[in-house]
């Protein structure tokens, strides 16, 4: 068994066998599955606070009796004064009472008096309607009969077919694009998670003199090989731990909205969920078909950006004496994990134009960004070619780069070194 092949395998086992990744691995899928869930539980559980709004129409038209019809439960009708209606929403006899000025319509202004709070859920439902009753009234002053605004008002919804070659099947645009979303995150924060690894690993073996002992038995080379790879290969297998558990997951919480929603099948259960437009729902219980392509490019993005930025972290800390010259040496690296979660929303607003192309074709973007598309859009193969590539490339030029600084830096001690220092050690190394 070759030296690097006993650090990889010590660098698993050690890092498997501990208590903080087996409660990792185990609480991120729970959380993420709270995260969603929850909100539709407590959903279900709460139990609605009744407003009552009363209003008070001095604009000489049918306003009142318009907004009344059109949510009996929210506005009330009342004959009291001003100062009356003020003492009853104190006294909490009423959530508020709305005043309709004499030139409500000409000046398209009313006035809302509560006592504060309420939620949005209120002031939507207020704006709402007024909104809709005085468009209404505007439109009627105007000659158009009730018919037509019924028609004007209905809401279309659009079905979203995907065309393909064989057959024509559900468009998941949006759901694909959300766990794209989702996906790339993911990359963006294990990149930093296990690329710290690696360079906490290799600066407390540093500090600690520990790397001498190795460096007698093994090339700096194998070992910052090995520290990569046994790290990410950690990473790989809490990836699919993930997955499965996730998977387990899902189909307990899809069960849960089931038995929720009293439907007896999951046809019906989500023709429930689709009446009260609760997206989250649907999406749990329908979830969008991932394809073998999409699943095999985030896996090899995410292997691919972590061993290109792990290596440079490894080098960053083999030159590093310190903590605090970590942190300084490491931000050039951080900022370009950082830069493409900002660019983010418009790969996913137009994940097809010529900067969303561009931006993905970057080595130092493409972990992040080409799974982004890769889940949001059809990527020409041309792109993915050209994408993985530049970033094989890059890797290899990351790999001379960090195992030129390593073999140097690993084994000087007590100065921080300049960047004119690290660049004299790749032109000796």
């Amino acid at each position: 068994m070759s030296t690097a092949t006993i650090i990889i395998q010590h660098e698993f086992l050690t890092r498997v066998r501990t208590k903080g990744f087996i409660i990792s691995t185990i609480l991120a899928p729970i959380g993420i599955v709270m995260l969603i869930a929850l909100p539709l539980v407590l959903a279900q559980l709460q139990v609605p606070i009744q407003h009552r709004i009363a209003v008070v129409d001095q604009s000489g038209h049918s306003l009142a009796a318009d907004l009344i019809a059109a949510d009996t439960a929210l506005f009330i009708r009342t004959a009291d004064s001003p100062e009356a209606l003020r003492q009853q929403v104190l006294n909490e006899e009423l959530t508020g009472y709305l005043l309709i000025p004499p030139e409500a319509l000409e000046r398209d202004s009313v006035v809302l008096f509560t006592r504060g709070g309420g939620g949005l859920g209120l002031q939507e439902a207020v704006t709402t309607a007024v909104r809709s009753v005085f468009r209404r009234q505007r439109l009627q002053a105007h000659g158009a009969d009730t018919t037509l605004l019924r028609l004007a008002e209905a809401q279309t919804k659009i079905e979203r077919v995907k065309l393909t070659a064989e057959r024509a099947e559900r468009d998941q645009t949006a759901a694909l694009t959300a766990i794209g979303y989702f996906l790339s995150f993911v990359v963006y924060m294990l990149l930093f998670v296990y690329g710290g690894i690696v360079m906490r690993s290799v600066i407390d073996e540093k500090t600690n003199r520990i790397v001498e002992i190795l460096v007698s038995s093994a090339r700096p080379f194998d070992i910052m090989f090995g520290k990569i790879i046994g790290v990410g290969a950690v990473g790989l297998f809490q990836l699919l731990l993930w997955v499965l558990l996730t998977m387990g997951a899902f189909t307990i919480a899809g069960s849960a909205l089931l038995s929720f929603s009293g439907a007896a099948s999951s046809a019906e259960a989500i023709a429930y969920y689709r009446s009260q437009d609760n997206d989250i729902a649907q999406l749990v219980l329908l979830a969008p078909s991932l394809s073998v392509g999409q699943i095999a490019g985030f896996v090899f993005y995410f292997l691919a950006g972590y061993i290109f930025y792990s290596t440079l972290f490894a080098g960053i800390a083999a030159a590093a004496d310190t903590e605090q010259d970590v942190q300084t040496l490491q931000t050039p690296v951080s900022i370009f994990i950082v830069l493409p979660v900002l660019t983010m929303p418009i790969i996913m607003n137009a994940p097809e134009s010529t900067l969303a192309v561009i931006l993905s074709l970057v080595p130092m973007f493409s972990p992040i960004l080409m799974v982004m598309r890769l889940f949001a859009t059809e990527v020409p193969w041309w792109q993915l070619l050209a994408s993985i590539v530049l970033l094989l490339g890059s890797i290899i030029g990351a790999i001379w780069l960090a195992g030129r600084i390593y073999r140097i830096g690993i084994l000087r001690y007590g100065q921080r070194p300049s960047f004119r220092q690290i660049l004299r050690w790749i032109a000796e190394g």
